[in-house]
């Protein structure tokens, strides 16, 4: 069965298992045909009620289709989308493009849907994609702005976000939620008004993922909190407020991440259970701050990490300094952080490592060659971050 809504019959010519739109085609549309091709190439669906294009059958693909407007609903959970899909196991979206509609894409209970070549621009309060109950459901591929998170995953696991494009969005550019298993990988995600997160999950992977310019004073590459058995393998972050922070996260694996230019590369932060993590062969360039650690029983092994602030001397190095350690505690401090007394006072811990404090020392650094002309912004707003997080947290 097919439900055209108001569809003019010349917009459409469908042919068994094909569907083609031409032209300029008014919604709701709503498919039930399992199997259905929607060819759309050089069609524009409009929409002002409801969701724009409902499809809920298995193994529906719709290709090459523009998409302009939906119903008003812009609540987070429940908003009115472009393109809506529920009990759609196996559908392909594939180079659909997207405007003025809450949600570009809603997925639900519809496990191994696709979302492939999405471009879509957003209206601020709602995702962009939104993934719920759908095992292995993935968007690949696409560019997402202007929406509150841009692609946001809930109780779906094996989701898989790769190779997208995520900026300048409300709140976060990646958000997975309640889930296990998933794997976010190369993906560039710049200049969201947060940043990015993985909460309340286990055995999820964060790999080969650019996490870049996150610079609001609470700013973050990547927050993961309540995670357990999760990895962060070779990222890049990168001219962020706090690089990568770790909020009652158990048996976290940091490995071969780069950090530079961030005001704090990693923090590690305690609200209500505790933190471990192994923290192995990464590097820290250009940050003001490479370790913050305001959980005093965090389990952290901390080792075979390059800095630029190594001595190059065959001594354990403490990637936080005397004064850091302490102003994870009393982030009021951060006041005097830049000032001339701290300035020489972390001097001299450089150069002589024996006045350093030896607890989450790494005992095999490597020595980096210091970058020349560090961003002094994201490191004034790393300050700021630490005041304003620690405020926050209270």
């Amino acid at each position: 069965m097919r439900t055209l809504g108001l569809l003019p019959l010349l917009a459409l010519a469908s042919a068994g298992p094909v569907l083609r739109l031409s032209g300029e085609v008014r919604g709701p549309l709503v498919l039930t045909t399992p199997g259905l091709l929607v060819e759309g190439k050089g069609a524009v669906l409009y929409g002002e009620r409801g969701h724009t294009l409902s499809l809920l059958a298995p193994g529906i693909r719709v290709r090459g289709l523009k998409v302009v407007g939906a119903g008003p609903e812009d609540d987070f959970f429940e908003p009115h989308a472009a393109i809506y899909l529920e009990g759609c196991a196996g559908c392909l979206l594939e180079d659909v493009e997207v405007e003025k509609a809450p949600a570009a894409v809603r997925v639900e209970d519809s496990p191994g849907a696709l979302v492939r070549g999405l471009r879509a621009q957003g209206l601020g309060q709602s995702p962009g994609v939104l993934l719920y109950r759908s095992k292995e459901a993935a968007v690949e591929g696409s560019h997402l702005s202007g929406y509150m998170d841009a692609i946001y995953v809930e109780y779906s696991p094996g989701a898989r976000i790769q190779e997208n494009l995520l900026e300048a969005n409300g709140r976060y550019g990646f958000h997975v939620m309640f889930s296990w298993g998933v794997r976010v990988e190369g993906n560039l995600s710049q200049g969201n008004a947060v940043g990015n997160a993985v909460m309340h999950g286990a055995g999820n992977r964060v790999v080969k993922n650019l996490l870049l310019d996150h610079k609001t004073p609470l700013g973050y590459g990547l927050l993961l909190q309540d995670e357990r058995e999760t990895e962060v393998a070779a990222n890049v972050f990168g001219g962020n407020t706090l690089g990568l922070v770790l909020m009652d996260a158990q048996g976290v694996r940091v490995v071969g991440n780069r950090f530079r230019q961030n005001g704090t590369a990693l923090r590690i932060t305690r609200e209500r259970g505790g933190n471990s993590a192994r923290v192995v062969e990464n590097a820290f360039l250009g940050n003001l701050y490479d370790l913050l650690v305001d959980d005093p029983e965090a389990k952290a092994e901390v080792q075979g990490n390059a800095y630029d602030r190594a001595p190059g001397l065959p001594v354990p190095h403490l990637p936080a300094s005397s004064f850091a350690l302490l102003l994870a505690r009393q982030p009021e401090l951060s006041l005097f952080a830049l000032s001339p007394g701290v300035v020489l006072w972390e001097g001299v811990e450089g150069q002589v490592p024996g006045l350093r404090l030896l607890s989450l020392a790494d005992p095999k650094p490597k020595p980096l060659p210091r970058e020349e002309g560090v961003r002094v912004g994201p490191l004034l707003l790393g300050l700021l971050g630490g005041v304003l997080w620690w405020r926050w947290r209270v």
